[in-house]
C-alpha cells in the first residue's frame, strides 16, 4: 500500500490524467517511460511503508519476545551486552543516546528492576522528546523481590499479549499482523509449558542449588526450591560457604548451577566439598523458548529432594 510521501507524488503526476487514454494516444517510448516512472514510485511507496519501528528493550530474551511479535517490523535495541553482570553494569553514554531514539521502550516491570535499567529510564524521562515507555509486565503477579519475571513462562504470556498491544498501537496498520505472530508464539509457549511439566513431574517439593538466584519465578511456578549461594548481590563469606555446603550434603544435592558475568568462585568450593560439579547456564539467552527447554531438561536429574 503507497505511502504518503508516494501518494502525493502520484496525485501531483497524475492529476487530472486518464491514464488509459494517455498511453493509447503517447507513442509507445513515452508510454514505456510513464510505466517505469510509476513502478518506480510504486517501489519507493513500498519500502517507506516498511521502516522498521525502533524498540528498546532492557535485555535479551525481551528482544526475543518483541522480534517473535513484531517480525520484520521492528528492530530491538538490548540495553544490557550478552554476559554482563545485570547487578553492576552501568550504560554507556553511547547507548543512552541510542535508546533515545527508539519509538517504544519496554521496561521489565512496574519499577525500574535493575540499577542499569533505572538509569536508562531517568535518562529517556528526562528528554523532551520523550520515548513512550511500556511496563512489559503490566497487571501480571510478580515478586517485587524478584527482577528475573522473563523467568516465569505465566509472565511471558500476558507480557506477548502487553507487546502486541503496544505494537499495535503504534503502528495500527499491522495490526493483525502483529496479532497472528502472537498467536503463532503463544501456541509455542503452551508447547512449552506441556514439556516443562511433563520432564519435571513428580519433582514437587525438590530442592536445586545456584550461585546467584534468577530461578525464584521458574522454580515456584513448578513447585520447587531454589537454594542460592549469593544472598542479595553481596559478597559471600564462609559461614554462608559453610552453611550451603551442609545442605548440600544433606539433600544430597551434586549440581550447582552459576552463570556468566559472575564470580563463582565460591559455588566452585562448595562443589569440590560435596564432589559435584558445576554447571553452566545462562538466563539472559536471547533464545528465550530453547533455553527454558534446555534449562528443564539440565534440572531435572539434579533435583533432590
Amino acid at each position: 500500500m503507497p505511502g504518503k510521501f508516494g501518494k502525493r507524488l502520484l496525485t501531483r503526476y497524475c492529476r487530472d490524467c486518464d491514464m488509459d487514454f494517455i498511453r493509447k494516444t503517447l507513442t509507445v517510448p513515452a508510454a514505456i517511460l510513464i510505466n517505469i516512472v510509476l513502478l518506480n514510485l510504486t517501489f519507493v511507496s513500498s519500502v517507506l511503508a516498511l521502516e522498521k519501528i525502533n524498540v528498546g528493550v532492557s535485555v535479551l530474551p525481551q528482544a526475543y519476545f518483541v522480534e517473535r511479535i513484531g517480525g520484520q517490523r521492528v528492530c530491538a535495541q538490548v540495553l544490557l551486552p550478552p554476559s554482563a553482570n545485570h547487578e553492576i553494569y552501568e550504560p554507556t553514554p553511547r547507548q543512552l543516546r541510542e535508546m533515545s531514539n527508539v519509538k517504544i521502550y519496554f521496561k521489565l516491570g512496574d519499577a525500574a528492576l535493575f540499577p542499569f535499567e533505572e538509569r536508562c529510564l531517568d535518562f529517556l524521562s528526562s528528554k523532551k522528546d520523550k520515548v513512550k515507555i511500556v511496563n512489559m509486565s503490566e497487571g501480571l503477579t510478580k515478586d517485587r523481590e524478584d527482577p528475573h519475571v522473563w523467568l516465569s513462562v505465566s509472565v511471558v504470556k500476558g507480557a506477548a499479549e502487553n507487546i502486541c498491544q503496544a505494537l499495535g498501537a503504534t503502528d495500527p496498520v499491522n495490526k493483525e499482523y502483529y496479532r497472528k505472530n502472537l498467536d503463532v508464539f503463544l501456541n509455542d509457549i503452551q508447547k512449552l509449558e506441556n514439556h516443562i511439566r511433563k520432564t519435571l513431574a513428580g519433582k514437587e517439593g525438590c530442592y536445586f542449588m545456584v550461585f546467584h538466584p534468577a530461578w525464584g519465578y521458574f522454580a515456584r511456578n513448578y513447585g520447587l526450591n531454589q537454594l542460592a549461594i549469593e544472598e542479595e548481590g553481596k559478597p559471600v563469606n564462609a559461614f554462608h560457604i559453610k552453611k550451603m555446603i551442609d545442605v548440600a550434603k544433606k539433600k544430597g544435592i551434586k549440581v550447582i548451577f552459576v552463570q556468566k558475568g559472575f564470580d563463582s568462585k565460591s559455588a566452585g568450593a562448595i562443589a569440590r566439598q560435596i564432589g559435584g560439579k558445576l554447571q553452566e547456564v545462562d538466563p539472559l539467552d536471547k533464545d528465550w523458548l530453547n533455553n527454558m527447554k534446555r534449562f528443564a531438561d539440565l534440572l531435572s536429574p539434579a533435583l533432590r529432594r
